[in-house]
């Protein structure tokens, strides 16, 4: 079959085509060391690259939430470290006044240390973190205690309901607490109304409702010692968790580069083999480019 210069010029012009960007794919290959450019390089590859960044993605929101609760608690737990030890002090306090042998100047004394001790517990009970109170319930934007005019505290201005966030796809966590499970609990009155009585009763020498003011600040105490139990166990599941997260992204970072990424010793071969096709090609179609007439004729 007789093949037309015309015919064989754009047969050349194809392979020229062909090889260029046979030698394109390579050089994107090698340049960003990946493999697949568009989905069409391999298709299977490529379904499974985006379920691997999805999941890359799910790990990442999950890792920023768990970086995000694990400062809050940190947080609380400071707060109530703080507190157990206010109470322990108002305790020691309490106690210095009971009987008949403290003098008035003692119980005064005792009295005072008390309403520091009162208001160093209403500034960690309404510990603010980025604008959330963290003991009002999920009525975080409101403090959940106030003082009256006449420097005692007010009831509790939360309310009993939590918020929890997910930190990964099949648990959550607590990151604000109602406040009057904390200072109240099952008790008649408040840490503070407590403190405020024992203050009077010590000044009064009452030792009967001393006594009794003693045991309520250990109650408040136990709720305090046992919420921090709780805050610690959830701070060693975040940790936990974060380790988890990282092995699992470094699993789906694994997997990824295993479906997108270049061998590059292939792809520098590929690359040497399509230049010299692309080369070869030009070669071809400039050779042809200048026979004469008479060479077709001859």
């Amino acid at each position: 079959m007789r093949v037309s210069f015309q015919t064989g010029f754009i047969s050349a012009l194809a392979d020229i085509q062909r090889t260029s960007e046979a030698m394109l794919q390579a050089q994107q290959q090698v340049s960003s060391g990946k493999r697949i450019q568009v989905p069409s390089d391999d298709p299977l590859g490529a379904s499974g690259a985006v379920t691997e960044y999805a999941a890359l993605g799910s790990i990442d929101r999950y890792s920023r939430t768990d970086d995000s609760v694990t400062s809050r608690l940190s947080v609380v737990d400071t707060v109530l470290s703080d507190a157990i030890d206010k109470l322990t002090e108002a305790q020691t306090a309490a106690t210095g006044a009971l009987g008949d042998t403290a003098t008035t100047a003692q119980r005064e004394a005792a009295a005072r240390e008390l309403a520091g001790i009162r208001d160093a517990l209403y500034g960690d009970f309404n510990t603010n973190y980025r604008g959330v109170y963290l003991f009002s319930g999920t009525a975080s934007t409101t403090a959940p205690f106030q003082r009256n005019p006449d420097d005692t505290v007010g009831a509790y201005q939360g309310n009993a309901s939590t918020i929890s966030v997910d930190v990964d796809r099949s648990s959550s966590v607590q990151i604000t607490f109602d406040g009057s499970q904390l200072t109240q609990g099952t008790d008649p009155q408040d840490v503070f109304t407590t403190i405020e009585n024992l203050r009077n009763d010590i000044l009064a020498g009452n030792t009967p409702n001393i006594q009794a003011g003693i045991d309520a600040l250990k109650r408040t105490f136990d709720r305090a010692t046992k919420m921090q139990t709780e805050i610690g166990t959830d701070e060693k599941a975040l940790a936990d968790q974060k380790s988890r997260l990282s092995s699992e992204t470094l699993g789906a970072q694994a997997r990824l580069s295993k479906l997108t990424d270049a061998n590059m010793a292939e792809a520098i071969s590929a690359l040497s083999r399509a230049q010299t096709g692309y080369q070869a090609a030009l070669g071809a179609t400039s050779t042809m480019a200048k026979q004469s007439l008479m060479d077709y004729l001859s």
